[in-house]
């Protein structure tokens, strides 16, 4: 009984394959992690779309301050609020300035008495 031999041709057959598989294994792993690579532009989209939520609550926070900047400019009321709350007062009033009151202090517990007898 004769054992068979490989064919020794057999591994040059092969070695296309294989170089073609390095090729795309090395192809894939250059575009999932070289600059701007897939990995990367998850990255970007990430960082995008919390820039623009950043965004948004600015333009938002820019809105109610012009609303503001406009109420001092041109509304009576709210110029005065804002002026009493900085302390100033009109002309021919006084002012009260009610203290704080102090916060009592503790009290020692009474000293246990001897017992009488």
């Amino acid at each position: 009984m004769t054992i068979p031999l490989r064919d020794p041709s057999r591994k040059k057959r092969r070695l296309p394959l294989y170089i073609a598989a390095a090729l795309v294994m090395a192809a894939v792993f250059i575009s999932l992690f070289r600059d701007m690579g897939v990995v990367d532009s998850w990255r970007l989209r990430k960082t995008e779309r919390q820039l623009r939520g950043e965004v948004e609550k600015l333009r938002q926070e820019n809105a109610l301050l012009k609303r503001t900047v406009e109420d001092l400019r041109g509304n009576p009321a709210v110029i005065e609020q804002e002026a009493r709350r900085l302390g100033l007062i009109k002309e021919g009033e006084n002012v009260i300035v009610v203290p704080q009151p102090q916060e009592p202090r503790p009290q020692a517990p009474p000293q246990p008495r001897p017992p009488r007898r």
